[in-house]
């Protein structure tokens, strides 16, 4: 744990959450806003695992597997949470598009509610996941 490189995690978990939050104002157009959507909801399970393999990328050295666990799960878990912020307000926007202001944007809430606590707990699985990958690729690469 000492060997964790903020830095690292910081520059991560800002990249990962800049696509979070591209993803999220794309989706938002009302004529792509379909297909973004789509990718939006994939996104949710690269996003963090492309953080949590960042973080590996942008550490200086090689990690060990612990300290790259950690480092993805802390920037994977940045992305989720900024992927689960505009997962719950593109949800609350189309859904109050949709049926009216009043209901729909309630009902489209509380749909974006619960996506956001998904994307947002998975993110740390998601990126402790890719940050374990992440000593498998740099060995496979440094032959």
């Amino acid at each position: 744990m000492n060997n964790l490189h903020m830095p690292s995690v910081l520059k991560a978990a800002g990249v990962s959450a800049g696509v979070a939050v591209l993803l999220g104002i794309l989706s938002l157009i009302p004529f792509v806003g379909g297909f973004i959507a789509i990718c939006f909801l994939c996104g949710g399970i690269f996003i963090p695992i492309g953080a949590g393999m960042l973080y590996g990328y942008f550490a200086p050295g090689e990690e060990d597997t612990q300290t790259a666990a950690i480092g993805g799960a802390l920037a994977g878990g940045a992305g989720g949470i900024f992927l689960a912020i505009f997962s719950a307000i593109s949800g609350g926007v189309s859904a109050g598009l949709q049926e009216g202001v009043g209901s729909g944007l309630a009902a489209g809430a509380m749909g974006g509610v619960m996506t956001a606590l998904c994307f947002g707990v998975f993110g740390f699985i998601l990126g402790g996941i890719g940050g374990v990958i992440w000593p498998m690729v740099q060995k496979q690469f440094s032959k």
